[in-house]
C-alpha cells in the first residue's frame, strides 16, 4: 500500500475514530455518574460502643450557665464546627483507702518540710490534713491527689533576691519537685506543660499576670494530659479553668535556690481498657445549646452581653474533682478570654 492510498483511507475512517473516543468517553463518564450516585445512596456506617450505657455529663463547678447572652460567630469556617460521629470514652475507676496509706502520707509531708515526729496529720473524710507555721497539706487518702501551700507571710526573706531563670531550668525545678514528692502521674509526665509568669502583691495576696519574665516575682507550671488520639487526629484535653491546670507547681526563684509557694496534684488516672465509643452532638446542635443556657461559662471578661465567638472545637474534659468519666465537650473561645464548655456526647445517651 502507498503513502497516498494509507493517507485515503486514514481521511476516511477519521470521522469514525473520533465518534468511538467521544462514545468511550461518554461511557467512561455515565459509569462514572452511575457509581457516584449509588456511593451518595449508601448510608454511613458509624460504629459506636456506648458500653457505659447513659453518662452524666461532666460536672464543671466553677462555672456559670452560657444563657442570658447575645452570641455572634466569627470563626474562620463561618459556620459551627462538627466533629467527627463519635468519640470515645474513657473510665476513671474511683480510688479506695489501700493499706499502708499513712507512711505514704508522711513522706510526702516529710518531702514538703514538714517535721513529721513533731507534726501529725487530722483525718477529715478521705483528707488528710498536715500544717504547721510556715505550711499547711491536705492529701486525699485514696489516691494521694494533694493541695499544698507555703505561707509565706511568716517569711520575711521569701521575696528577697528574686532570680528568674530560663524556661528550660523553671520546667526542670517544677518536674523535680513532683518527683521528689513522690506524685507524679506519667500522663502528665507524657503530656505538656506551660509557663505562667505572675507578680504576687504580697500586701493583697493576689497574682497578677504578666508577659514579661524580667517583671515577674513567681512562676507557675502547669502540667497537662497528653492529648487524645494524639497519633490519628489529636484532641485536646482542657482543665475546668482552661487557662490553668489544676496540676501546677507555683515557685519563686532566688539567689539562694527554689521555693515552692504552691503546689497541686488533682489527677485520676483512666482505665486502659474500660473504652466506650460514643456518639457526638453536631457542631450545630451544640451552638444552639451553648446559646440556650445549656452549656458553662468557665472564663469570661467580657464587659456586657454580647459575645464574639471566634473559635470552636473538640476537647476532652480533665475534672479536678472525681467524675466516673473522661469525656469530650466542645470548646468556644471568644473575645475578651470568654470560654465555655458544651457537653459533645448526644444528649440521647447523657443521663441528665
Amino acid at each position: 500500500m502507498s503513502l497516498t492510498e494509507l493517507s485515503y483511507y486514514f481521511r476516511k475512517s477519521l470521522p469514525y475514530l473520533i465518534l468511538g473516543v467521544l462514545m468511550l468517553l461518554v461511557l467512561f463518564y455515565a459509569f462514572k455518574v452511575f457509581f457516584t450516585y449509588l456511593d451518595s445512596q449508601k448510608t454511613e456506617v458509624i460504629f459506636s460502643n456506648p458500653v457505659f450505657g447513659k453518662i452524666p455529663p461532666p460536672e464543671i463547678k466553677i462555672g456559670t450557665p452560657s444563657g442570658g447572652l447575645e452570641y455572634v460567630l466569627d470563626t474562620v469556617e463561618g459556620s459551627p464546627t462538627t466533629a467527627s460521629p463519635t468519640a470515645k470514652v474513657f473510665f476513671l475507676p474511683e480510688t479506695s483507702t489501700k493499706f499502708g496509706y499513712r507512711e505514704k502520707i508522711y513522706l510526702i509531708a516529710k518531702n514538703l518540710g514538714f517535721d513529721t515526729e513533731t507534726v501529725s496529720h487530722t483525718l477529715s473524710g478521705q483528707k488528710a490534713v498536715f500544717e504547721d507555721a510556715k505550711r499547711r497539706l491536705s492529701i486525699d487518702i485514696t489516691n494521694f491527689n494533694y493541695d499544698y501551700e507555703y505561707l509565706y507571710a511568716t517569711d520575711e526573706a521569701f521575696f528577697q533576691n528574686i532570680a528568674i531563670p530560663d524556661e528550660n531550668q523553671i520546667q526542670q525545678a517544677a518536674t523535680d519537685f513532683l518527683k521528689e514528692v513522690g506524685r507524679y502521674p506519667e500522663e502528665l509526665a507524657m503530656g505538656k506543660n506551660h509557663i505562667l509568669y505572675f507578680n504576687l502583691d504580697t500586701e493583697n495576696n493576689r497574682l497578677y499576670a504578666t508577659e514579661r519574665p524580667q517583671e515577674a516575682n513567681v512562676v507557675e507550671v502547669d502540667f497537662y494530659r497528653p492529648d487524645v488520639d494524639a497519633a490519628s487526629s489529636p484532641i485536646p484535653v482542657v482543665p475546668p479553668s482552661y487557662f490553668n491546670s489544676q496540676n501546677h507547681v507555683v515557685m519563686v526563684f532566688s539567689e539562694s535556690g527554689v521555693k515552692v509557694l504552691r503546689a497541686k496534684i488533682a489527677f485520676f488516672e483512666k482505665s486502659t481498657t474500660q473504652i466506650g465509643v460514643y456518639p457526638l452532638k453536631t457542631g450545630d446542635t451544640a451552638w444552639v445549646e451553648l446559646k440556650a443556657g445549656k452549656g458553662t461559662i468557665v472564663a469570661n471578661d467580657t464587659v456586657g452581653s454580647s459575645i464574639t465567638v471566634k473559635k470552636m472545637f473538640l476537647g476532652y474534659f480533665d475534672p479536678d474533682t472525681y467524675q466516673p468519666y473522661l469525656e469530650p465537650v466542645y470548646v468556644f473561645l471568644g473575645d475578651n478570654n470568654y470560654v465555655g464548655y458544651v457537653p459533645a456526647v448526644s444528649n440521647a445517651y447523657l443521663s441528665k
